[in-house]
């Protein structure tokens, strides 16, 4: 009886059908409560699951001092990558309000890999004020050429006689959009 099993899960796993490549984490997304993301990350995080909280460093001015500060870019939201029966669990959380759905679906919206790599890319390496746009016209697909952004693909949005907005699709979010001079853009076909 213990060889049957032991060769059933080497038989599962010789054709790719274990858990973990039949459930493959993905990125999901929780609503939480305003000013929570970050503690609410750090219990998602605590129970082994990898969270991300888009956030973005800026200087603030006052009067009397500056103060350098982080920005949470989507507020009440907070990404995290697990497995959907985790993310299932996840969703009944006291703290959790609720994970976002597909429009007009009952079933729980994913993010792609590729699409949150980019993201966390932006934000890290952007010397400008990442913003979400949550309704942006479809235009040129360009590559960022120069900078620190420099090889960053993602739409031309708007564009002035100077300037562009460069925008990354996030599903079911919007897009996370950066000013840019025109010059550092190159069209991809």
């Amino acid at each position: 009886m213990g060889n049957t099993l032991a060769k059933d899960s080497t038989h599962a796993l010789a054709i790719g059908t274990n858990d973990s490549e039949a459930h493959p984490n993905r990125w999901f997304v929780a609503r939480v409560q305003m000013n929570c993301e970050k503690r609410s990350a750090l219990r998602i995080n605590s129970l082994g699951i990898e969270t991300f909280v888009p956030t973005q460093s800026e200087i603030h001015q006052w009067s009397d001092r500056r103060k350098k500060i982080e920005r949470i870019v989507l507020p009440m939201l907070v990404f995290f990558r697990a497995q959907e029966a985790k993310a299932r669990e996840i969703e009944r959380l006291s703290f959790v309000r609720a994970l976002m759905r597909a429009p007009g679906e009952n079933r729980i919206a994913t993010i792609p890999d590729d699409q949150i790599e980019r993201f966390k890319f932006m934000l890290g390496h952007s010397d400008a004020e990442v913003t979400i746009n949550h309704r942006v016209n479809k235009g040129d697909k360009v590559r960022i050429v120069r900078g620190k952004l420099q090889g960053l693909e993602g739409v031309v949005t708007t564009a002035s006689d100077n300037r562009s907005i460069v925008s990354i699709a996030i599903d079911y979010i919007g897009y996370a959009s950066i000013i840019i001079s025109k010059s550092d853009l190159e069209i991809i076909t």
